[in-house]
């Protein structure tokens, strides 16, 4: 029979490790006293899997490790979602860590389906960091955000896409936006010479979701940008193995309610359920993750894991212009560097920033060597 691993870190006095261990086995498996479960022979044979005793882990805390039957996942990315953390999540002091993904459970998963390389051939960029930036602030009408649109793209920058807040707004209507920005894009992109792409926000139920896809394709969208918990994990791999044909960014908004370890959810889960570039909140902006914590994201997103293909890491969150050089030596090339409101602060000035952010880039990429 085969089995994966999962970790969780127990934040827990030693006096307690061993009663919360043993609980956590419990509600990832049978979910009854476990005496109950000894009582049938094919549950206690084939359901209950095992348990590492706990141990002392350096940063504090204990670590225990649970081996669970791949059969309990069902091949169902929800059912793999729940018993890798379902009931567990709600134990306090408990946190996911990580897992293991033998063969049974990998072929559930795609992973990216164009990851680091396909989305640098679709945009002809492959010896430097790509730019984006976001349409914000929200508010916004439909002709001012596609002249942002516009400066942006002739300003240079790679990708150009909705702030997440934008969504289907009575004074920024969803179809109306894109079109718009698509003309704007395509506009600044010819008075720069270069290629930029505009990425539309898809937000709402999955039959909203699936019916602005449906009109963004259809408009000329060539990426769009979903956020996997807003919508659900499992149906953002519905959308991304089998209903959309883009590549697709992922935003971090609600990972926060998530309790595992920090790097987890967007770099390793996140690069699972297929997204091809995923944004997190970057060291030095407006959270307070740690340098150490957003080198595991991009290590997680970029590492060997086949058949998975890698994907971009895109750190956010308060960026400045002026750090541009900086990001580049932490994250080197295969990454995407996403500056919004340091550049929108430059008012008239906008188009002047943006030059200087993508210009930055480039001179930056030629003394950082190019990633294998």
């Amino acid at each position: 029979m085969d089995y994966f691993e999962a970790t969780y870190h127990l934040d827990v006095a030693a006096d307690r490790a061993e009663a919360l261990a043993e609980a956590v086995h419990l509600e990832q498996t049978i979910e009854t006293p476990r005496g109950v479960g000894l009582r049938y022979p094919f549950v206690r044979a084939h359901m209950m899997g095992r348990r590492s005793a706990p141990v002392p882990d350096p940063a504090g805390g204990f670590r225990v490790t649970l081996t669970l039957p791949v059969r309990t996942a069902a091949a169902d990315p929800a059912q793999f979602l729940n018993v890798l953390f379902g009931n567990s999540s709600m134990h306090a002091g408990v946190r996911l860590d990580d897992f293991t993904l033998p063969e049974p459970l990998a072929s559930l998963f795609r992973g990216p389906r164009f990851g680091i390389e396909g989305l640098r051939a679709r945009l002809g960029i492959h010896d430097r960091p790509l730019t984006a930036s976001a349409l914000k602030p929200v508010g916004l009408s439909v002709e001012e955000t596609a002249a942002l649109c516009r400066t942006l793209a002739e300003g240079g920058v790679d990708l150009i896409k909705d702030d997440h807040y934008l969504a289907d707004h009575p004074f920024c209507p969803f179809e109306a936006r894109v079109r718009a920005c698509l003309d704007a894009v395509a506009e600044g992109a010819a008075r720069s010479g270069a290629r930029s792409v505009y990425v539309p926000n898809l937000s709402g139920t999955p039959e909203t979701i699936l019916r602005q896809y449906e009109f963004a394709r259809k408009a000329g969208a060539e990426a769009v940008m979903v956020a996997p918990m807003l919508v659900g994990l499992p149906f953002f791999h519905e959308l991304t193995h089998r209903r959309l044909d883009v590549p697709v960014l992922a935003h971090p908004s609600f990972t926060g309610a998530a309790r595992m370890r920090p790097g987890l959810l967007p770099g390793k889960l996140f690069r699972l359920f297929g997204a091809d570039a995923v944004i997190f909140a970057n060291y030095g902006g407006r959270f307070s993750f740690p340098r150490d914590v957003c080198l595991d994201v991009a290590e997680a997103l970029r590492c060997p894991w086949p058949p998975f293909r890698p994907a971009f890491p895109v750190p956010a969150g308060g960026m400045q212009v002026e750090r541009a050089a900086e990001l580049v030596e932490t994250f080197g090339t295969d990454a995407i560097l996403l500056i919004g409101g340091s550049l929108l602060e430059a008012g008239d000035a906008l188009l002047e920033r943006t030059r200087a952010f993508t210009e930055g880039i480039a001179r930056a990429a030629l003394s950082t060597p190019l990633q294998p």
